[in-house]
C-alpha cells in the first residue's frame, strides 16, 4: 500500500481502525491484505486519491467499506480517481458514499471520460453534492448523452448556478430539445454567462414551441455572435415564431453566419414577417443575407416625381412576390367537372333530359356528383399549391441567372417605374420590405 501511495499518515489511521473492527490479528491482517489487491485493482493514480480522501476527511470506516469498494472496482480506473478525488476535496463523504451514488454504476459507465472529469468537477467547485448527486440529475445526463452532459456540468461550476440550472422546468424543456440542442443551450450559457435570459420562462417556452431544428439554430446564433440580449428580446421571438420554422432556421442561420445581430434585430426587418412566409424558405435566406449586407445609413431623398422616372436597364422578369394567385382553377375546374359528369351520366341513366330519373337512380346519380365535387376540390387545390410552388421555384431560379439579388431601393435613385409610380408601393408591402427589394427593372442595381 505505501507503494500505490499510502502515507505513514494515513496507513496509521487505516490500521488503527482496523484495530477496533478487528479484534483478530489475522482478520486484520486479512483486511489489509483485502485492501492492498483494492488499491492494486484500481490503479496507482486512483489508489493515491483513494489515500487522499483518507488522510484528508479520516473517514476510514466510510472508505473502506465493502460497498465503496465494490463501487471502485465496478467502475473504470479513471472515474474511480475522480470520484476518490472528489470527496477529499469537497469531504463531503455521506453524501458520496450514498447508496444513491453507490448504485448509479450504470450511470458512470454510460457517460465517457470528458463528461466524468466535468461532472466530479462540478460537485467539488460547487460543493453541491447533494443535488448533483441526486437520481434526478442523474437520470437526465444519462438520457442527454455524453456530449451534452460535459457542458450541463461544466455550465454547473463555472456559473456556480445549481439552483437555476438543475430546476426541473429548465432540464423537462432541455431535454425535450434532444442531445444537439441540449449541448448548444448549456455551451451558450458557459461562454456567453446569459444565465438569467436562457433560464427566462419564456425563453424556454420559446424553444419547446419551434422545435428541436430551431432552437439548434437559435441558441448557436446566441453563442457565436455572444448576443444574448437581442437574440432574447420578444420581438425577435415574436417575428421568428410569425414566419414559421423553416424560415425561423434560416433566420438565425444567417445571423450565426453573418454576425450582423444589429441588422437581422432591426425593426424594419422584423415588421415583415409577411413578406418572409410569402417567398419561403430557400428566398428567406437571400433576403436575410442582404439583409445583413445592406447599408445601415440608406439616402433619405425624397422619390423623384414621376415625369423623371426612366425605364432604362428593365429586363423581362416579374418581380419574386408577384405570384399569380391558382385559387381561380379550382372553381373553373369544378365547373368543368359537373359539366362533364352530367353530360356523360344522364345518357347512361336511361332518362335522358327529357325524362325523369327514379327516386333510386337519382339519388345514386346525385350522391356520385356530391363525391366527385369533392374529391374534385381537394385534389384540385393540390394542383392549385403546387402550381403556386413551382412557379415560385421557377422564378427564383430565373431572378438569379439574371443576377437579380436583393438590395437596398432605398440607396438607389429611386427612377424605378414599377417601384416608384406609386408613392405607397414600397408602404403596402408589395415589394417585400421597404428597405429590401428585388424588382426586375431595378434589382441589377448594387446595393
Amino acid at each position: 500500500m505505501t507503494r500505490a501511495g499510502c502515507s505513514p499518515d494515513e496507513l496509521r489511521l487505516i490500521r488503527s481502525q482496523f484495530g477496533e473492527k478487528f479484534r483478530n490479528a489475522d482478520e486484520r491482517a486479512a483486511a489489509l491484505a483485502e485492501l492492498a489487491e483494492f488499491v492494486r485493482a484500481i490503479g496507482p493514480r486512483a489508489a493515491r486519491d483513494y489515500f487522499r480522501a483518507i488522510g484528508a476527511t479520516s473517514a476510514v470506516a466510510e472508505l473502506t467499506d465493502k460497498k465503496v469498494l465494490d463501487f471502485a472496482r465496478s467502475v473504470d480506473p479513471h472515474t474511480a480517481e475522480w470520484y476518490f478525488w472528489a470527496i477529499w476535496g469537497t469531504k463531503s463523504v455521506r453524501d458520496l458514499t450514498h447508496e444513491r451514488v453507490l448504485n448509479a454504476v450504470k450511470f458512470f459507465r454510460s457517460i465517457d471520460s470528458p463528461a466524468t472529469v466535468e461532472y466530479f468537477l462540478a460537485i467539488r467547485e460547487t460543493k453541491a453534492t447533494r443535488p448533483l448527486t441526486s437520481e434526478r440529475i442523474l437520470a437526465f445526463a444519462e438520457r442527454i448523452g455524453s456530449e451534452a452532459a460535459v457542458e450541463f456540468f461544466g455550465a454547473l461550476w463555472e456559473t456556480m448556478a445549481i439552483e437555476n440550472l438543475t430546476d426541473s422546468r429548465v432540464l423537462s424543456v432541455v431535454e425535450t430539445l434532444g442531445p444537439m440542442a441540449a449541448k448548444e443551450y448549456f455551451l451558450a450559457i458557459r461562454e456567453t454567462r446569459a444565465l438569467s435570459n436562457l433560464t427566462d420562462p419564456d425563453i424556454l417556452r420559446f424553444l419547446q414551441s419551434m422545435g428541436k431544428a430551431v432552437a439548434l439554430e437559435y441558441l448557436r446564433s446566441i453563442r457565436e455572435t455572444k448576443s444574448p440580449g437581442p437574440l432574447t428580446d420578444p420581438n425577435v421571438r415574436a417575428f421568428a415564431e410569425a414566419i414559421g420554422k423553416a424560415p425561423a432556421e434560416e433566420y438565425f442561420r444567417a445571423i450565426r453566419s453573418t454576425r450582423a445581430v444589429a441588422a437581422l434585430s432591426a425593426e424594419r426587418l422584423l415588421r415583415a414577417p409577411g413578406v418572409i412566409r410569402a417567398i419561403g424558405r430557400d428566398a428567406a435566406l437571400d433576403y436575410f443575407l442582404a439583409a445583413a449586407s445592406a447599408p445601415s445609413n440608406p439616402p433619405s431623398s425624397a422619390p423623384p416625381e414621376l415625369g423623371t422616372l426612366s425605364t432604362a436597364g428593365s429586363m423581362p422578369v416579374l418581380t419574386l412576390l408577384d405570384i399569380p394567385r391558382y385559387g381561380w382553377y379550382r372553381a373553373l375546374g369544378l365547373f368543368g367537372l359537373c359539366a362533364t359528369y352530367w353530360v356523360c351520366v344522364l345518357p347512361w341513366s336511361g332518362g335522358g333530359m327529357r325524362a325523369a330519373l327514379s327516386p333510386g337512380t337519382f339519388g345514386l346519380v346525385v350522391g356520385a356528383w356530391i363525391a366527385v365535387l369533392i374529391g374534385g376540390y381537394l385534389l384540385l387545390g393540390m394542383i392549385a399549391d403546387r402550381a403556386g410552388g413551382e412557379f415560385v421555384r421557377r422564378r427564383r431560379r430565373l431572378l438569379n441567372e439574371n443576377g437579380i439579388r436583393w438590395h437596398d431601393c432605398l440607396a438607389t435613385d429611386r427612377c424605378c417605374e414599377i417601384c416608384w409610380a406609386d408613392p405607397s408601393t414600397h408602404r403596402r408591402g408589395l415589394y417585400d420590405n421597404e428597405r429590401f427589394c428585388r424588382c426586375s427593372h431595378c434589382g441589377s442595381v448594387p446595393s
